[in-house]
């Protein structure tokens, strides 16, 4: 008699449970296709819409870290920001798999999908995902070859002023659609400019954030005709969500940011890629 003997499948592995601490990370998650698997977002998430829906567990730099063990996570992803803040070191240390990644920059947003993907065993979606964001800036490129940069200041508060400084994905951003960011000047991420300041820089276009979510805001510049945006009706607003959110929909962030600094370089208005 002769026995054949069958082999089992082998058990599917249990899908992970991830906690995300920042927007971006929460973004890439999803876009990776990990949204099912993610159980805890930070106080901040707000896209994709499914996020709001699931447990807060704090930020990046204030994680709360009961909320987070309850949600028994088998990965946990923040900023690298915050890679010396006590409750991270206390997750690591009781043996919670911590992943840090960062968003500064449009080279570090692209590494950061990278990571995320291999940790979670997508990198085919995350290599796809870097290649259409490296396509769509090289669309904007290719559009703005023959355009003269402009002086821009892109502000993301009105009292105080707070505007887009240097060393932050928001100025690359800027430098790439072809602008000369003024606020760079101040050496700071993050300024705080006194109107003064702005005066004397005369910009030729001014992105303003609160103009997005209140448009009477803009009688604010009403006051000022001398500077070249105003005179020449070129300030215009912005919504927060993309332009705000480092992650995965940077190429479209991009693209908005280049029609309003550029608007002569999209003549029959066509949507490539992003709507304004």
């Amino acid at each position: 008699m002769y026995v054949i003997a069958i082999a089992s499948p082998a058990p599917a592995a249990a899908p992970m449970r991830i906690v995300s601490l920042a927007p971006s990370v929460t973004e890439t998650l999803f876009a990776l296709g990990a949204g099912p698997e993610v159980v805890g977002v930070s106080q901040y998430c707000d896209y994709p819409p499914q996020v709001l829906g699931l447990p807060r567990v704090g930020s990046f730099l204030t994680p709360n870290l009961e909320a987070i063990i309850a949600l028994r996570p088998t990965l946990i992803v923040g900023l690298e920001l915050s890679s010396d803040v006590r409750q991270i070191r206390a997750l690591n240390s009781m043996g919670y798999p911590v992943l840090l990644v960062s968003d500064d920059s449009l080279n570090e947003i692209e590494t950061s999908i990278e990571k995320v993907g291999a940790r979670i065993n997508r990198q085919d979606q995350a290599r796809r995902l870097v290649a259409q964001i490296q396509s769509q800036v090289a669309a904007v490129q290719q559009r703005l070859a023959k355009v003269k940069p402009q002086r821009t200041l892109m502000l993301v508060g009105h009292q105080p002023i707070v505007a887009v400084g240097t060393g932050n994905y928001l100025d690359e951003l800027m430098r790439i659609a072809r602008a000369d960011n003024i606020a760079a000047a101040a050496g700071e991420q993050w300024p705080h400019l006194s109107i003064e300041f702005v005066i004397a820089m005369r910009p030729e276009v001014i992105l303003d954030g609160a103009m997005g979510s209140d448009p009477a805001s803009s009688d604010f510049w009403q006051n000022y005709p001398t500077i070249p945006a105003v005179r020449d009706h070129r300030v215009v607003g912005y919504a927060e969500d993309p332009m705000l959110h480092a992650g995965p929909r940077v190429g479209q962030s991009l693209e908005i940011i280049a029609r309003k600094i550029h608007p002569e370089a999209w003549p029959d208005g066509a949507a490539a890629g992003a709507s304004q």
